[in-house]
């Protein structure tokens, strides 16, 4: 088996079906599988999936909500590709995506992990990776107002975050919407990291394949994948359940790549930040910005109190 994809459905019954069918559309020239987890889907969408595709899937039904990090462990033991990939459900493929991250990571042995150019449903250039790995500095950077006015701009990815160059190059880690991954590195470090539910779990898992196993991570531009981010969570501007998730995953990720002070230290300057954009949102008279803010803020604080006890 060249490649095993792994999937995690959580009430996307449409969005994943639409997936699937994409990959068994445009993907030909390798072996591959698919490994869905359905994590007990509330509304019944794992099931409607499993009588829909048949045999053409590899069915596990979690019996829980496990998060991504414990699904995906769940679905690693069930692969046998050389090459594991994790796609998220609510993303598209156009093109032959699977067979050109296979091509690439054939072609370099020294690769352990890639990934393609990632872009919204509208086309745009999306999210796709991080040039430098995360750490403290990096995030100061990410949270400066420049940074944030660029944002609201351009209202595209600065370099460091989609790959214009067209060619390879190394980067710090691959967003989980699309990470190909060697399977030999999980036998060198393991799998993801079970102390995360969702979010950071790819990017605390790329720094133990890095500085373990030395793997290369690297974005190949010439694949691309469309992905609407955050759809397990619906369509809210601000919804606390998933930030409070992704603080969770960033407080797990900087405990274990840094250490409990460097957790910390991400906690007072995400207090900071959001402190700092809900005064010029009050300034500036934009009350929903300010009062999400406020929220984000609250959030922070909160978890910054439970870990400092």
């Amino acid at each position: 088996m060249d490649v095993s994809v792994i999937m995690i459905n959580y009430n996307t019954f449409e969005l994943t079906k639409n997936a699937l069918d994409s990959i068994f559309e445009y993907t030909s020239g390798l072996e591959y599988e698919i490994v869905l987890i359905d994590n007990n889907s509330p509304d019944g969408s794992g099931e409607k999936l499993k009588a829909h595709f048949g045999d053409r899937i590899k069915y596990i039904q979690a019996g829980a909500n496990l998060g991504t990090s414990k699904s995906f462990n769940l679905g690693l033991r069930a692969a046998g590709g050389r090459y594991v990939l994790w796609l998220n459900t609510d993303i598209l493929i156009k093109e032959n995506f699977i067979k050109k991250l296979f091509d690439y990571m054939e072609s370099n042995p020294r690769c352990g992990i890639c990934g393609g150019n990632v872009l919204d449903f509208n086309g745009r250039p999306a999210h796709s990776f991080r040039k430098a790995f995360p750490s403290l500095w990096e995030e100061f950077k990410s949270k400066s107002l420049i940074v944030a006015t660029f944002r609201k701009i351009f209202k595209r990815p600065f370099f460091n975050e989609y790959n214009y160059s067209g060619k390879p190059m190394k980067v710090g880690y691959i967003t989980g919407a699309d990470m190909m991954i060697r399977s030999d590195v999980f036998d060198k470090v393991g799998g993801f990291d079970e102390d995360i539910f969702m979010y950071s779990e790819e990017v605390e898992f790329t720094w133990r394949a890095v500085h373990n196993a030395g793997a290369e991570v690297i974005s190949v531009p010439d694949a691309h994948i469309f992905h609407l981010e955050g759809a397990s969570f619906g369509e809210k501007k601000f919804n606390e359940r998933r930030f409070r998730a992704g603080i969770d995953g960033s407080v797990v990720m900087y405990t274990k790549c840094y250490g409990p002070a460097a957790a910390e230290k991400f906690l007072k300057m995400a207090a900071r930040s959001y402190l700092k954009f809900c005064v010029i949102a009050t300034v500036l008279f934009m009350r929903e910005a300010k009062v999400q803010y406020a929220k984000k803020r609250a959030i922070v604080k909160q978890m910054l109190k439970k870990i400092s006890a």
